[in-house]
């Protein structure tokens, strides 16, 4: 009688990554490697995991749109295959390594004040208070929507946040202009958890209030303007610092090299040596 154990597929290996693994991330980024695993599924799940080769993606990797959706694809699997080889001891090997990814660069679109002003003044009033408490803590949309007034010091001294992407802690003091915004929250919507909410008092969801902003936004671009993203505003946020050093603060990076690769956009003035 044949007993042998059936070979590991990699659609094993994603199965275990999305029970074990995914839902230790931020909600955000939970559903972006869910909508990733299913495309690795279809081009990747039926193959023995130890037999899949560097030279298996080359059709996969070989697009002309969509090359850095592909190279995020590439890392979700490299992950897994990670985990499978070091942890579970699923796979021999992580054949992810020696695939070439595409070049990339990050974004350098910089939001002027004209263009934030302008663009504001089109959207509805939630979705303004929203923006202008992304710019002024340095926050992520989800992590906006999903600020709560117990994270406001009863003081009003600072507002305590728990990064979803990241876990990082930080809290940001509150500023005058920034206490202005918090008055104006809880006057449009007294009851409730949530400081950003919609018409209903429900919070907004991220996929809801990501289809509002490409609603608005296409409207802005149709009207001849340049479109941007929501989050194009957290560069924005580290704009305004004094330094490059108080942006990564504010942001919550653990080294100052992602502050200034990605999000350090706008022309800084510095002083001559001599």
């Amino acid at each position: 009688m044949d007993t042998a154990t059936p070979a590991v597929t990699v659609n094993d290996i994603l199965d275990r990554f999305h029970r074990d693994y995914v839902p230790t991330l931020g909600e955000r980024t939970q559903k972006d490697y869910a909508r990733h695993i299913r495309d690795l599924r279809r081009h990747f799940g039926h193959f023995i995991a130890d037999e899949l080769r560097p030279r298996d993606f080359r059709d996969f990797m070989d697009v002309r749109r969509g090359k850095i959706q592909r190279n995020k694809q590439l890392a979700v699997l490299s992950c897994a295959y990670s985990e499978a080889v070091g942890r579970w001891y699923m796979a021999e090997r992580n054949p992810c390594r020696d695939v070439k990814r595409h070049p990339s660069k990050p974004r350098d679109r910089e939001v002027t004040d004209a263009e934030f002003e302008a663009f504001m003044a089109t959207v509805p009033f939630r979705m303004r208070l929203a923006m202008q408490l992304s710019v002024a803590t340095g926050q992520r949309q989800g992590d906006i929507l999903s600020l709560r007034w117990d994270q406001v010091d009863k003081l009003g001294l600072k507002i305590r946040f728990k990064q979803s992407k990241t876990g990082k802690r930080l809290a940001v003091r509150i500023t005058a202009y920034m206490r202005d915004l918090l008055v104006q929250c809880m006057e449009m919507a007294p009851d409730g958890p949530h400081v950003i909410r919609r018409r209903d008092g429900d919070r907004y969801t991220s996929d809801g209030f990501r289809a509002i902003w490409q609603r608005y936004q296409r409207r802005w671009a149709r009207a001849g303007n340049d479109r941007f993203t929501y989050h194009d505003l957290r560069a924005r946020a580290a704009a305004k610092c004094k330094s490059i050093e108080e942006a990564m603060l504010l942001l919550g990076h653990q080294n100052i090299s992602m502050t200034r690769r990605v999000y350090d956009r706008a022309e800084r003035v510095v002083d001559p040596s001599a």
